[in-house]
Order: C-alpha cells, then structure tokens, then sequence
C-alpha cells in the first residue's frame, strides 16, 4: 500500500527550485560474456538460528510539516540514537501506518502517545516535554486524517497550512490554496515539475489570482489558525507508570491483557519492539 502525504513538492517562490535535466533511464537486457545463472547465498546454521528480535529496521524519518519536521529535529538533536529511533518508529508504526482496522489504529495512536510521554518524562527537561508532545499530538491528529482512494488504494492524510522557518507572517502556503480553490491547476503545475516543463508560469499566474482573491485570502487565514486535528478522548494506557522501562512495559502489558483488543499480538509487538529500541546499547548502520 502506498502511502502519501498532501504535501508533495514545494512549490512556493519562497524557496528556490529547478528545472530536471539528464534524467536516467533503466536499461533491462544481458551482459555479454556473463553467464546471468541464477546466483545463490548460503547461510550459516547460526545465521539461520538468528532471533527476530536481532533484525534491525530502522524508522524512516517523518516530515509532516515545516513545523514539525524543525521541532523533531531540534528536539532530538542531543538525544542518544535510541531515542531517535524510538520517535520515528513511534510514527511510523503507530501513526502513520498501513495498518487498516479502526480499532488496530485507535490502539495503536493511544500507545503511541503514551509512548512518547515515556520519552518525554524520562529523556526531555520541561519545556522540551511539553514542546515534544504537542508536535506528537500534531503528527497524531494528523494521522486521522488518513484516507483511501477506493480506485489506486493510495493512503493520504491531510496536512495543514505550512509556513517556512523565517517566512513573515504574511505568508500564504500556495500549494495549500491550489489543492483547495483549484486542484486541476496543482495537477498542471505537478506535472510540469515531473516532465521539466515551464512550472514557473503556472505558479506566478496562480500566486497573482491568489492575492487578489479576498475570500480566498480569508478562508485561507481561517483555516491557518486552526488548530490541526483533535486527539483529544479516553487512552486506555495513560496510566502506565513512566518510572523505568520495565515497569512502563509491564504495566502496558497488564492492560493489554485485560482491556479486551481484539488483536492483542498487534500491540504487544508493537511495545515490546519499543522497548527494544530503548535497550539498544549501540548504533546501527543502514
């Protein structure tokens, strides 16, 4: 299943872009003097004995916004690798994921958040904490924003208006107001970015339409200074101490045990992977 966020390309003045030239291309065939036979790997025994536990996949790192992507990265400078990659695979695994059953991703979005108040509680100073969790409640609301498109199956999720680090703050998000006012226009000046085509034109001509339009200007500050989603409701694992990783699992696993999922596997691996990333004792390289 693919997955997709509405922010594709940036394609506001306030940030440089440029054209696409030389693209490759895939050539498929043979090698002459190569015997192309099919290529075989043999594996140790103790290779084979090797524990799931032990395979590690490492978390994509999540954008979302402008915004977001400045805070998690702030924020997470400093902080050991195991923490890092605790927080992506918190987003990755528990927001957003490919999982489709609603109450797998109620769950799941509730674990998540408790998770990460693990993380805030025994990794972060106050301010950073309450920073954290807003920026992961953002990502969270976002997540439940997702849709699927009943033709192609693709995944996306809605994001905000985005303002750039240092923008002013009269600053409009043209890629927002194309997909909302005219999205046939965003199919254009997407396309043109993809096939080297003259894009340019196409966004100025849209930025002056945009300027001009007080009610789209208007929608538009209206629907910036909203808040981005609302998360707010029962999670059934906020009572979990955050004291010590054994006790914060064990008490996540006691509730699991007792709170009636309906596919209770689904969460215990996802907090017992958490718990190992935290475990970790050294870094590894992709």
């Amino acid at each position: 299943m693919k997955i997709y966020s509405s922010t594709q390309y940036d394609l506001n003045l306030y940030t440089n872009s440029k054209q696409q030239t030389d693209k490759p291309t895939l050539v498929t065939g043979t090698i002459s003097g190569l015997s192309h036979d099919t290529d075989t790997v043999e594996i140790s025994p103790t290779a084979r004995q090797l524990a799931a536990s032990d395979i590690v996949n490492h978390s994509a790192k999540y954008f979302g916004t402008v915004q977001i992507n400045e805070s998690l990265n702030r924020l997470l400078t400093d902080q050991p690798s195991e923490v890092e990659e605790a927080v992506y695979g918190i987003i990755q695994s528990n927001f957003i994921t490919d999982v489709t059953g609603e109450e797998d991703r109620a769950a799941l979005l509730e674990l998540g958040l408790t998770q990460a108040k693990y993380i805030a509680d025994n990794y972060m100073k106050d301010d950073e904490a309450a920073e954290f969790m807003n920026t992961i409640r953002q990502i969270g609301a976002i997540s439940k924003t997702r849709t699927v498109d009943p033709e192609t199956n693709e995944t996306h999720y809605e994001t905000p208006p985005q303002r750039p680090i240092g923008a002013p703050d009269d600053y409009i998000d043209l890629t927002y107001m194309m997909k909302k006012f005219e999205p046939n226009t965003l199919d254009k000046l997407q396309d043109a970015i993809v096939n080297g085509k003259d894009w340019n034109s196409i966004l100025q001509t849209f930025a002056k339409k945009a300027a001009t339009n007080t009610d789209w200007v208007k929608a538009y500050r209206e629907e910036a200074a909203k808040p981005i989603g609302d998360i707010v409701g029962e999670n059934r694992f906020e009572k979990a101490s955050t004291a010590s990783l054994t006790a914060f699992v064990k008490d996540i696993k006691d509730i699991i045990a007792n709170a009636g999922f309906e596919n209770t596997g689904l969460i215990k691996d996802n907090i017992e992977a958490f718990m190992r990333t935290l475990e970790s004792t050294r870094s590894f390289q992709s």
